[in-house]
């Protein structure tokens, strides 16, 4: 019996490898897979004991056990500094891996000496298969090594606390917990002299909390990718809470609105009683959950910002809340300041003019959505691109080259974005859908929409009034496929003979097309993506903007991630 409550052990701790890879909780984290990794080699070792017909298969299960245990913990380590984001030094890094090396080695070569085991002998315990063993006189670096990795572990917890580190109250509860049970029921098998090793189940019993605080952990990345994002707008804010209205963090906005949040505890609940604030902001979310269409706007220390709530989804299920806040203070300076029927009457043709403009640019938005709902990419592709143009633009004034671009020149091209593929409305159907490859005659039908796409532009923009946008938008609708090297279409421009908006436009057309899922392929990953655009650096892309677009990375794959929360199944 009791060699297979190992082997369920076993299989227990590979089904949680296969739930850690499967939610895509260590996508951006090496450590927590190789400490899932190592953990379930260590299990294998264990199981493969009691099993064992021979001396030599006992012992190559206990090396298998003590090189997996050791490894898994190293990098338990190293997950516990990444989640109470404290940085180690590479040298004590260096330490870690090096006592673990020196363990390794003496496990590996225990059949041949003393210095770790000797009198080793294999024996009968209750039906099963065991190695028993002495320790010999270098053994003592295991137990000293994990009692430092313990000491380690609470110390690194202790300085996040110190330095006042924006990690939740609850994670570290679950941390000290996991190191704690590991430590005593070590220690208390040792000294009841159990000659089985319960580290398995000590082992899958830490995986299953590890999963629980990852999972908590995806909240709080999902916190900084809306710090990288809302980094770059001044004048937007937002507030993010989980499930369970737990307060998840904020960005510096919303702390110069709201200066009490920087006291507020992540992962705990807003206390009302400490602030007026936080009752309205409570108030917000219930009125969302019960369906009521609140206006929400909020006054503080000569701020003023209006906003909205919306749900955050995960891959099943509401995964939280976000407050998406906007600046009027300005509008609101001027609405107070108002003196007099001159004002309103200014102020209402103002309004009138502006809602003109976006009603134009909705039209022009909206046609297309419409010629992008014909084609097999996303439906979303001309606001992802959009948002992309703005990111790269917002790169690209702060390099000493373009720091004096023009900044109607910036609005432009992000204005123009959505219409880069109004051309495909010239395109007949069987082609636009076809979901395989295109066939040599239906390629060089399909690059038509470049110039139908010029052509339609000019139409549209007819009546427009501003020339250098009409110019702009004709040219990222014309040339936003040509190539650097000149092998791109139309007409085969080279170099900085392409317009620098249609080149810009290439970089947020192409990586939106590689990291989206379409009918004919698969999305790739993100650094795979970036690789591939990479090495078209002078080939495709003009380089000079590729190494700016590369800095770009943090910030788009924030947006895409924070759109593909709020853009499924959102309410």
């Amino acid at each position: 019996m009791l060699p297979y409550i190992y082997l369920a052990a076993l299989f227990i701790s590979l089904l949680e490898i296969i739930t850690f890879y499967e939610s895509r909780l260590g996508k951006n984290n090496q450590n927590r897979m190789f400490l899932f990794v190592a953990s379930l080699v260590a299990n294998y070792g264990c199981a493969m004991v009691p099993f064992s017909e021979s001396l030599a298969g006992a012992l190559c299960g206990t090396q298998i056990y003590f090189i997996g245990n050791t490894l898994s913990l190293v990098f338990l380590f190293f997950v516990i500094a990444d989640i109470c984001a404290i940085k180690l030094n590479r040298n004590l890094e260096r330490f870690f891996f090096l006592v673990a090396f020196i363990i390794m080695v003496l496990v590996a070569i225990c059949d041949h000496n003393d210095l770790f085991f000797k009198n080793m002998s294999l024996v009968k315990y209750y039906g099963a298969n065991h190695l028993q063993k002495e320790y010999g006189i270098l053994y003592f670096i295991y137990p000293l090594f994990i009692g430092l990795n313990s000491l380690s572990c609470i110390i690194v917890i202790m300085l996040a606390i110190y330095r006042g580190n924006k990690i939740s109250i609850r994670t570290v509860k679950y941390l000290l917990i996991i190191l704690l049970t590991t430590d005593a029921a070590t220690i208390a098998s040792r000294i009841a002299k159990i000659p089985y090793e319960i580290y398995p189940f000590i082992n899958i019993i830490l995986l299953a909390f590890l999963l629980m605080i990852f999972r908590r952990a995806s909240m709080y990345d999902m916190t900084e990718n809306l710090v990288n994002v809302y980094s770059q707008r001044q004048e937007y804010g937002y507030i993010s809470f989980d499930s369970k209205k737990h307060f998840l963090g904020c960005n510096e906005y919303v702390l110069k609105l709201i200066p009490e949040l920087r006291n507020a505890m992540i992962d705990e609940f807003l206390d009302d009683s400490q602030s007026p604030y936080y009752a309205t902001i409570l108030g917000w979310i219930e009125d969302f959950d019960k369906g009521k269409k609140t206006d929400i706007k909020i006054s503080n220390a000569g701020i003023t910002a209006m906003g909205a709530v919306r749900h955050i989804r995960g891959s099943r299920k509401k995964a939280g809340y976000l407050i998406e806040l906007r600046d009027v203070t300005k509008q609101q300076k001027y609405v107070d300041n108002l003196e007099g029927s001159q004002h309103s009457l200014e102020l209402e043709v103002e309004a009138k003019t502006q809602k003109i403009i976006h009603i134009q640019d909705s039209i022009i938005t909206g046609i297309a959505s419409m010629v992008e709902s014909r084609d097999n990419s996303t439906g979303d592709h001309i606001r992802r691109t959009s948002e992309g143009i703005r990111i790269f633009m917002d790169q690209l004034k702060k390099h000493p080259e373009y720091k004096n671009l023009d900044e109607n020149f910036c609005l432009n091209v992000v204005k123009a974005a959505p219409m880069h593929d109004l051309g495909k409305i010239a395109v007949d159907d069987s082609i636009l859908k076809k979901p395989g490859r295109f066939n040599e005659e239906e390629y060089d039908e399909m690059k038509q929409h470049t110039t139908e796409g010029a052509k339609i532009v000019s139409g549209v923009l007819r009546e427009v009034d501003d020339k250098k946008f009409k110019d702009i938008a004709i040219n990222v609708a014309h040339y936003h496929h040509e190539k650097w090297a000149g092998t791109g279409y139309p007409e085969g421009l080279k170099g900085e003979q392409i317009p620098l908006e249609a080149r810009i436009m290439a970089f947020a057309d192409v990586f939106d097309a590689l990291v989206t899922k379409r009918c004919y392929k698969e999305a790739i990953d993100y650094d795979t993506a970036f690789k591939i655009m990479e090495q078209e650096f002078g080939t495709h892309f003009d380089p000079e903007l590729g190494k700016i677009f590369l800095e770009c990375r943090m910030a788009l794959i924030a947006m895409y991630t924070l759109d593909a929360l709020l853009n499924k199944d959102s309410v």
